[in-house]
């Protein structure tokens, strides 16, 4: 050990075969000669010895001992040191930690001195090769603070994720959140067990439990990106393709009980299985344009890229390569869940534009229904809407504020329309209804019903402006050229009715009455501008 005092011990591992501790330093070289070396550990468990020598170069004398892998089930120490001194300490999944989330054992090593670790290992698989660091325990202690900071900030933003998208999923019921929740939830638990946080808060130590979540969690993205990239509909075969990753793990979950040494070794297997299906996915998503898909492809590549580095240690094609692999791998799961959560809000934010823009059309269409298609000013079926909207009785009979229905008839049309063609009958409608949309405000409302037919749906302080508009408009009609036109109107008030149907009834009675005076008026005035007969 330098003056940096971190050192990954080199070692000899040997397989254990029932033998116990030798009791001194002086029965050590005896003890080891009779056990058979071996190349490493087999990862469907086992027992073993391991075996390295210290020398303590550095100025410090306090150190900490700690094997580098977090679910080896039972792991004991015995330190010999030159002088006869024996340290012990046991450590391990089952074992009390002296620091958080951190499986490391204070010794004490006297400045030039040497001493002979002896470790035993014992477990029912092993997640990769066991490593064992030694550290100066000030170092050690920093290195805890700052590990256990990134951790429980990592699971504190997992439950954070989770929590607010099943709020979210409870008002909006989609079930893309309720996965995404389920999946951070397993990827919490699942994790919570690799650093043994339920052993911390509660005691339990039980490997059983801790690969049941990993296998979960491949189900529950897998239904969440199904949902999320829409693949039943867009691509029904990579859907298929997916389901293997539904069916798979929850068929290979029971071996977490009866075959626990192969479990860490299957559920491996299946996350690189996942890991691949879900990345084609989303990217053959975003190439068709599904753009929070990029948010996914991200995502996957936050998961992959730990994943390359220790998956091949997990299978022991590999030795590992990074400290705290556990650590790394959580860290790149927290950025998962960050990026698809940017790619659900992403989704939502597209959604929700896409729903704008079909309130957009649907408001279109519904005007087009409420509009006559000839003069651009309201039909028929919106006066009958609005009309029985607005009705009621008011307060007094002379109420200012009253419903007022001016009912309209175009005189002449069908004169227009013999005489000088269809299209020079359009044109008087538009002419016309162009001056009523004119006379349109807050209180003012002009319709087409059909035919030569207008309404005006006002209030009855509006009457002299409209009377006075009527006048106006018969006079403008006749400058444009349509000398034989005129405007017969009849005004009912909400008043005087019982129904807007009674209002209508008195509005057409009075149009009625107005056409049969003006017609009488224009023969009165031809009478008296006709040539005096010689009656003698």
């Amino acid at each position: 050990m330098g003056e940096s005092g971190i050192s990954d011990l080199q070692g000899q591992f040997y397989l254990a075969e029932g033998e116990r501790f030798p009791a001194s330093t002086t029965d050590l070289l005896g003890w080891l000669s009779k056990l058979h070396e071996v190349e490493g550990v087999s990862l469907l468990g086992g027992s073993y010895w391991f075996r390295a020598e210290l020398r303590n170069d550095a100025g410090n004398t306090q150190w900490v001992l700690e094997p580098d892998d977090r679910l080896i089930d039972s792991v004991e120490v015995r330190v010999y040191g030159q002088g006869g001194d024996v340290q012990r300490f046991v450590t391990g999944y089952r074992a009390e930690h002296d620091y958080m989330l951190h499986s490391g054992k204070a010794i004490s090593l006297p400045r030039g001195s040497s001493a002979t670790v002896l470790i035993h290992f014992e477990s029912p698989y092993y997640a990769s090769v066991p490593k064992v660091n030694l550290f100066p325990e000030r170092a050690y202690r920093h290195i805890v603070f700052s590990d256990d900071t990134m951790a429980l900030a990592a699971f504190g933003a997992l439950l954070t994720l989770a929590c607010y998208n099943l709020f979210i999923y409870w008002i909006t019921r989609d079930r893309t959140l309720f996965y995404y929740a389920a999946y951070m939830i397993a990827y919490f638990f699942g994790w919570a067990f690799t650093f043994q946080l339920p052993a911390e808060l509660f005691g339990w130590h039980d490997l059983h439990l801790h690969y049941i979540w990993f296998f979960l969690l491949h189900v529950l993205n897998t239904l969440f990106y199904m949902e999320f990239l829409k693949l039943r509909v867009n691509f029904p075969r990579l859907a298929a393709i997916s389901r293997i990753n539904i069916v798979l793990p929850l068929v290979l979950l029971p071996s977490c009980f009866f075959a626990l040494p192969y479990a860490h070794l299957l559920a491996t297997a299946v996350i690189s299985l996942w890991l691949s299906i879900a990345l084609v996915c989303g990217i053959v998503s975003l190439a068709n344009g599904f753009r929070p898909a990029r948010y996914f492809v991200l995502a996957f590549i936050a998961l992959l890229v730990p994943g390359i580095i220790i998956l091949p240690a997990n299978l022991g094609l590999v030795p590992e390569i990074v400290r705290n692999s556990e650590l790394f791998t959580l860290l790149g799961g927290t950025l998962d869940g960050i990026l698809l959560a940017f790619g659900v809000a992403d989704k939502i934010r597209a959604l929700a534009i896409e729903k704008e823009h079909a309130l957009q059309r649907l408001s279109k269409m519904l005007a087009l229904t409420r509009t006559d298609h000839l003069t651009g000013i309201a039909n028929r079926h919106a006066f009958d809407q609005i009309f029985k909207e607005s009705f009621h009785c008011p307060d007094f009979s002379g109420d200012p504020d009253q419903l007022m229905l001016f009912l309209i008839d175009l005189d002449g049309l069908k004169r227009v329309n013999d005489c000088h063609g269809h299209s020079r009958g359009d044109e008087l409608l538009r002419v016309f209804a162009k001056s009523l949309a004119g006379l349109e405000s807050g209180s003012i409302s002009a319709f087409r019903l059909g035919g030569d037919e207008f309404t005006l749906l006002a209030q009855k302080r509006n009457e002299a402006e409209l009377v006075s508009a009527m006048a106006r408009f018969e006079a403008d009609l006749r400058e444009q050229g349509f000398t034989e036109t005129g405007i017969s109107y009849g005004i009912a008030y909400a008043g005087e009715s019982t129904s807007s149907e009674d209002m209508l009834i008195i509005a057409d009675s009075r149009m009625y009455d107005n056409k049969v005076a003006k017609r009488q008026a224009r023969a009165t005035d031809a009478w008296l501008v006709s040539p005096v007969r010689d009656i003698a």
